[in-house]
């Protein structure tokens, strides 16, 4: 994409019927603490990389990451067109190159994925979750508990013209990466939020646990 790569990772469980996650997170160059939760997340996963087939999209918008700017080099943003909801639908550059691995990307995320995001204009957490039930289940507090062990909570109310409670802002669909997957029928998909004026370091450890507590949840729902 604009001439950088868009990195496509995976790694095999030990055994075949293991689930199936996808990770993805740099969709906006400003919420830098993604991609390296990515790395800090990989150096901890341990002998729990052999319990699930896990892929990775570590960067997704590169040139917008280089400038630490929230857009793409075209000012539009990788995070949006995925979902034909409105009259502006338009796939990104980026957002393109992802829809025309869509089943190569479903059959990734088969089981869950986690899209690892940051808020800059609030001091709280919170995450955007999709199941298939009428109210979060233990996918969705599981997340939001985790979120909740590094910062304070959103309140309950509105965010971003959506509403959350709990900490969780509930089958929303919204054009992004996670609500398109979630409408191909995995299992469960969901978009995490740290504080992105707060201290990079606990921004990064969060976004880290987040990633492996997304992992542990899935694989223990899956084994059990």
């Amino acid at each position: 994409v604009f001439g950088e790569r868009l990195p496509l990772l995976h790694r095999a469980a030990a055994q075949s019927h293991a689930p199936r996650l996808l990770i993805a997170s740099g969709f906006h160059g400003e919420e830098a603490a993604g991609p390296w939760g990515v790395l800090a997340f990989l150096a901890e996963l341990g002998n729990l990389a052999d319990r699930v087939h896990l892929t990775l999209l570590p960067l997704v918008n590169a040139t917008g990451f280089a400038l630490g700017q929230r857009f793409n080099t075209l000012g539009q943003n990788p995070n949006r067109g995925y979902l034909p909801i409105d009259a502006a639908y338009k796939p990104p550059v980026e957002g393109e190159r992802l829809l025309a691995q869509r089943d190569r990307l479903v059959a990734a995320a088969r089981d869950g994925v986690l899209s690892c995001h940051e808020d800059v204009k609030t001091p709280f957490t919170y995450v955007y979750a999709f199941e298939h039930s009428a109210a979060p289940g233990a996918f969705s507090q599981a997340l939001a508990a985790t979120a909740g062990e590094h910062f304070k909570l959103h309140p309950d109310g509105e965010v971003d013209d959506a509403m959350i409670a709990g900490g969780v802002v509930f089958n929303h669909h919204d054009g992004s990466f996670e609500s398109w997957l979630a409408s191909e029928g995995i299992a469960v998909a969901a978009c995490i939020e740290t504080p992105g004026q707060d201290d990079f370091a606990r921004r990064v450890a969060a976004q880290a646990a987040l990633m492996r507590r997304f992992v542990e949840q899935r694989v223990q729902a899956f084994e059990s």
